[in-house]
């Protein structure tokens, strides 16, 4: 039988190393405190302190943020410290001033880390940069550092945060980030409990109305080439359901070690536990398809502009947002509970994991209709065979139920699962078949059943055209010589079964 294993993600820990910070970002407290006076270095004992506690817990992931991280004078001994305790990812967030020396990048690298430099990249031009930040000549810096880590081969990410002096230049991130080879943006709207102490018109004036970010952020993800990895964090979901696939709220399970005061570590808290208990949503978001993945809006922003916008993501309005029903998990939501023999396990959105539990188990994975290795594949949705510790005969009868059971929901079947999922058929069969899967449909045909005879060295397709008309396709392999053919059950074939066998033949052909 099949087997597989489930990895647990990396635990990972983030570090502030203090407020000091040589940009005044309208929204960041870091620049406030450091203009005013109250931002310092840190003794740097008490955060290596902290880096082995943070490891011998078992943390493999590590950040290194501000403020502005390489300003503090023990940064080097931070990241040698972390390099010598083997963290196998070394997270760098900087604002890129210091490193658009690239001598300073190189001491950094001397180190020996295995680094991830995610830049504080605040406008994707160097008037929104620059008007954000309000340091002059801070965007040519971020160019010079964008260059030297890229001719350097270093992994690059970028963060940005949301607010209304920067969000319409998005849309020229692709140009910008491509061509430096970035693997990562992430763009975030600003919490104002992160903002330092301001006033309600000051915050009023850094938080643009989530309507207004949808067409520059469309256009933005327009513009990077497919499989570009964007997360666009916290913006509701009912506000743009095209973007849907690109919006997170929260994120992978992070512990933080922030500065109280002026100069004390916190101890560790669960960062976006922490990041939801200023956020509010109206009842209504209750019957959203993505309440649970939702964490509502900010109050402060709930207090200027209300929460009207907040709309119900219901079933209809994600298939006109999601056509190619990308978006499977979303989609299958629903009909799953239509078959309580399974239990369900979302793996993001495009994914669904069902187990069926009765003498043993069987684990599939429920994917996009196109994707390859699929045992059966119905409109809307693939089925991939994760795991079996049960019998040949008992998977194929749990794989033959819940195919019965998307049916039975609505999902017209484009090839049906068979012994073959359960290695029940000889070598030569078994690979015409699995071309066969990845070709299907055929034509007008309907693709019905599936048996396996003389001990798996035959193969037999029961299939329907429109009409009713039938035809059943047969593979044998007999002395290691594979043969095929079919044979029509309703007299001369009608135009459905010719074009549809010829399109099967054509596929066994390739």
């Amino acid at each position: 039988m099949l087997s597989s294993s489930v990895v647990e993600p990396e635990r990972q820990v983030e570090i502030q190393l203090g407020h000091m910070c040589n940009n005044r970002c309208r929204f960041c407290v870091s620049g406030q405190r450091t203009g005013m006076g109250a931002a310092g270095p840190l003794d740097v004992e008490p955060i290596l302190a902290r880096i082995r506690g943070a490891r011998a817990q078992g943390h493999g992931k590590i950040t290194l943020l501000g403020g502005e991280p390489t300003l503090q004078p023990g940064f080097l001994d931070v990241v040698r410290e972390c390099v010598a305790l083997g963290f196998d990812e070394i997270v760098l967030f900087t604002n890129g001033v210091k490193t658009a020396r690239g001598s300073f990048v190189d001491e950094v690298l001397a180190t020996g880390g295995r680094f991830i430099w995610r830049l504080s990249i605040q406008g994707a031009t160097r008037e929104s940069h620059e008007n954000t930040t309000r340091r002059p000549g801070s965007f040519a810096r971020i160019l010079k550092t964008l260059e030297a880590l890229h001719r350097r081969g270093e992994r690059i990410t970028v963060n940005m945060c949301v607010v209304v002096t920067n969000y319409e230049s998005v849309d020229r991130f692709p140009d910008l980030l491509q061509r430096y080879g970035v693997r990562q943006l992430h763009l975030d709207l600003m919490r104002p409990l992160d903002a330092g102490h301001r006033t309600d018109e000051e915050l009023r004036s850094l938080m643009p109305a989530h309507a207004s970010l949808v067409a520059p952020l469309t256009r933005m993800i327009e513009g990077f080439r497919e499989g570009f990895d964007v997360n666009i964090g916290n913006v509701p979901y009912c506000v743009a359901p095209k973007l849907i696939p690109w919006i997170h709220h929260d994120g992978e399970q992070t512990d933080t070690i922030a500065v109280d005061g002026d100069a004390e570590l916190s101890e560790a808290w669960d960062k976006y536990q922490v990041k939801r208990r200023d956020k509010v949503k109206p009842a209504s978001c209750r019957d959203c398809l993505l309440e649970d993945r939702c964490s509502g809006v900010f109050e402060t922003y709930a207090r200027f502009h209300g929460t009207s916008e907040l709309v119900p993501v219901t079933l209809d309005v994600l298939r006109a947002a999601d056509p190619e029903r990308k978006l499977v998990a979303l989609h299958l939501r629903e009909r799953l509970r239509r078959l309580p023999a399974w239990s369900a396990e979302e793996m993001g959105i495009e994914e669904t994991h069902l187990r069926w539990d009765a003498d043993a188990a069987v684990v599939v994975a429920l994917r996009r209709e196109d994707l390859p290795g699929a045992v059966a594949r119905f409109d809307g949705v693939s089925v991939h065979l994760l795991s079996a510790s049960a019998t040949r005969g008992v998977t194929l009868d749990a794989l033959r139920g819940l195919a019965d059971g998307l049916i039975g929901a609505g999902h017209a079947v484009v090839h049906p699962p068979g012994p073959d999922a359960v290695g029940e058929c000889a070598p030569s069969v078994a690979q015409r078949l699995r071309r066969l899967r990845e070709a299907a449909p055929f034509g007008p045909l309907c693709w019905r059943d599936l048996r396996v005879i003389k001990g798996g060295n035959r193969v037999e397709l029961d299939l329907v055209g429109n009409g009713g008309d039938r035809a059943t396709v047969w593979l044998d392999e007999i002395d290691r010589r594979a043969r095929g053919g079919y044979l029509l059950a309703d007299g001369p074939p009608q135009r459905d079964i010719v074009e549809g066998l010829g399109a099967l033949m054509l596929a066994l052909r390739h």
